[in-house]
């Protein structure tokens, strides 16, 4: 196993530990997960729906903090070495400031714009941000 690939399983059983005691009723395994349709950094519409059935999709929610520009190179990793589709949502209320850190790190996967916080809140439950 790759190392960063170790790494990222650690790091996604303990998030997954901790969403399931603070958020269990959000998104249940087994079900289909909510479609939503955002606008990316790059002005393209993406929606969830036209992934299902073609390849997995990891749904990857960020604050566009420092750590997250680690955790972007991990989720290229993903991409590049399995093929798995990568969605990043920000978690910030400016849109500028997501175009600004995504053209920053420049990762090849679409990073989507969600200022008022739909997709965040059918996912992950309530958000405060803190931009």
């Amino acid at each position: 196993m790759k190392p960063w690939l170790s790494l990222f399983s650690s790091c996604l059983i303990i998030s997954v530990a901790l969403q399931s005691i603070v958020y269990a009723d959000i998104v249940q395994v087994g079900t289909n997960a909510p479609d939503f349709t955002l606008p990316s950094t790059q002005g393209k519409n993406f929606t969830l729906s036209a992934y299902r059935g073609i390849k997995p999709v990891i749904i990857w929610f960020s604050d566009c903090c420092g750590g997250c520009e680690g955790r972007a190179k991990v989720m290229q990793g993903l991409l590049e070495d399995y093929g798995i589709e990568i969605l990043a949502i920000s978690m910030l209320s400016k849109a500028n400031q997501t175009i600004e850190f995504a053209e920053r790190i420049d990762i090849p996967f679409p990073f989507l714009i969600d200022t008022e916080f739909k997709v965040v809140k059918d996912y992950v439950g309530a958000y405060i941000p803190e931009t």
